[in-house]
């Protein structure tokens, strides 16, 4: 990656907020010219450690701390700090309501609402508005599916200003009369590309129309003339423009600000009906932010494809897991004596388990996440593979370092919105069927440059034949610094009059003897490396040969 490239996700220095093209350019910027209270500021360095705000932070806070309040919509690579770009302004305004309005908080009536996919997404968002909110005596609580009914029902029945929930659970809770939504000033859809990917967009609009509109859900609406005077104020992130999340912001008069399109998922059929024909969400008119890093590559990422070719692809993995430690670009020098975390992405749940079973016979331990785990499971999961990375880098946690399973073999279920710092190397298995969910899964690692954290990270990515075209495109962008959105598997569409005719990915692949690498990093020349046919990982001898039956890729399991 060029070293000029966008980096949403570097912090700043200081820098006059008013000068929108150096906010825009990455240039310096602290958090005190943002507007915010001086006991949100302290919360973020003091306790978080964050010195400076990234660069989507620096655009999107003064947006949303405007008066008067608009809905707004901002797109920003994955680990930019969308969370905090949305937390502190929200916070500060619920806050302001208390001190100006003499509003006193009630049973039941959140004044914000923050929606987010999952489950595990929602413990980690909620984790942050709890570590902010009390420096300005507010209070929150999380509401999603798997967890004791009672206990949130007993946790919204008091005075409660945040609610961080999963759509599905806050259905229910609201149609039982836990919770009434009347005083709601403020919704945050988190993640949304996912939301509406992964069926929510039907439980989205069941939740915001009675907020928004006159009309009722299964209503035709016009987003300006049936909006309520009372109507919240819409908040949405992503990660990426999808072509749902796109018609969406068009039909809310949005039409030419974002371009980014997905050619390869089918549309969901969760538009509602009236007189036989399909009627799209509706939101009301809004801003869209985009952050010069959207679709893009991380800078401070180290990518390298590795050619299989004729090589055992499973013995490959194994190698390249093995030699995972070490060097901890994740973590600072002082702490490279200490193994940094691994994520290995598989297509399928049956990969994972081919996958965990091989490195259980090379004595790797590891831990699974996929779609046929339930909930609670995969919960547990995650937890202690954050522990483990906390161990990692001493942190405290009074794991051993040693006895911690560092590896999670996941799906794409992990590779949305989850923040775990520590990762340091991602490992595709299986190449992803799509250049933006490249992008998610590569945004697992270099994510944080707080505190002992250098914000570095690798991605190792394995080809297959079947991978070339898109693996080629990707490559070739990422060296240029390129947008990735509208990469194809098509061969054709680098053809001569088609769709991408002449561009990225057009070239033919390098060789395919059995494990050649090809470095898509910082501006490198691509180089053949011995990953596949020796030692790797400071002469840890290479595993023997295994069956490869085991490891086949299988399109029928879930994710």
């Amino acid at each position: 990656m060029p070293k000029n490239s966008a980096d949403d996700a570097k912090p700043v220095g200081k820098h006059n907020p008013q000068d929108k093209n150096a906010v825009l350019s990455g240039a310096d910027l602290t958090w005190n010219p943002l507007g915010l209270y001086t006991e949100l500021v302290t919360a973020v360095q003091d306790e978080m450690r964050l010195e400076s705000p990234t660069p989507v932070q620096s655009l999107v806070i003064p947006e949303l701390l405007k008066e008067p309040v608009t809905s707004l919509a901002f797109l920003a690579a994955t680990g930019s700090g969308k969370t905090l770009a949305y937390a502190l302004p929200v916070l500060q305004q619920v806050k302001q309501q208390e001190t100006f309005e003499n509003y006193e908080p009630r049973p039941k009536r959140p004044r914000a609402l923050i929606l987010a996919p999952t489950r595990e997404l929602v413990v980690q968002i909620t984790a942050v508005i709890k570590q902010l909110s009390h420096s300005i005596k507010l209070s929150s609580t999380a509401i999603t599916g798997g967890e004791d009914y009672g206990k949130q029902r007993k946790a919204l029945d008091r005075p409660v200003d945040i609610v961080v929930a999963t759509p599905g659970r806050l259905i229910k809770h609201w149609k039982d009369q836990n919770v009434y939504l009347s005083s709601v000033q403020h919704v945050v859809c988190d993640e949304m590309d996912t939301m509406l990917e992964q069926g929510f967009a039907a439980q989205l609009r069941e939740i915001l129309y009675p907020c928004l509109y006159h009309k009722q859900p299964d209503q035709a609406v016009d987003p300006v003339a049936d909006l309520v005077d009372t109507a919240p104020r819409i908040i949405l992130t992503s990660a990426t423009m999808t072509q749902s999340i796109q018609k969406m912001l068009e039909d809310a008069d949005t039409t030419g600000v974002v371009s980014a399109k997905r050619h390869y998922r089918k549309q969901s059929d969760d538009d509602v009906s009236v007189d036989g024909k399909k009627i799209a969400m509706i939101l009301p008119p809004m801003r869209v932010l985009k952050a010069a890093g959207l679709h893009k590559a991380v800078p401070r990422l180290k990518q390298v494809f590795v050619d299989v070719g004729g090589a055992d692809k499973i013995s490959l993995l194994v190698d390249i897991v093995a030699g995972s430690g070490g060097d901890g670009a994740a973590l600072s020098a002082a702490d490279q004596d200490s193994t940094a975390l691994t994520m290995v992405f598989c297509n399928t749940a049956q990969s994972v388990r081919a996958v965990q079973y091989a490195l259980a016979e090379a004595r790797i331990e590891s831990l699974s996440y996929h779609g046929e785990l339930n909930s609670a499971a995969r919960q547990d999961n995650l937890r202690a593979f954050r522990s483990a990375g906390r161990a990692s880098s001493g942190s405290g946690s009074g794991i051993d370092p040693k006895q911690a399973a560092r590896v999670l073999v996941c799906t794409d279920l992990a590779a949305r919105g989850l923040d775990v710092p520590e990762v340091d190397h991602v490992v595709m298995f299986d190449f992803p069927l799509n250049a933006l969910d490249y992008l998610h899964r590569s945004g697992r690692t270099a994510r944080g440059m707080a505190g002992d954290r250098t914000g570095n990270g690798r991605v190792t990515a394995l080809v297959m034949k079947r991978d070339k075209v898109l693996a080629n495109a990707i490559e070739t962008a990422v060296m240029a610094g390129k947008p990735l959105d509208g990469l194809s598997s098509r061969k054709t569409d680098y053809l001569p009059g088609g769709r991408l005719g002449g561009g990225s990915g057009s070239s033919s692949s390098s060789s395919s003897s059995g494990g050649k690498s090809r470095n898509g990093g910082s501006g490198g020349k691509s180089r053949p490396s011995s990953i596949g046919s020796s030692s790797s990982g400071g002469g840890r001898p290479k595993q023997k040969p295994r069956d490869t039956s085991s490891s086949k890729r299988n399109t029928s399991g879930r994710r």
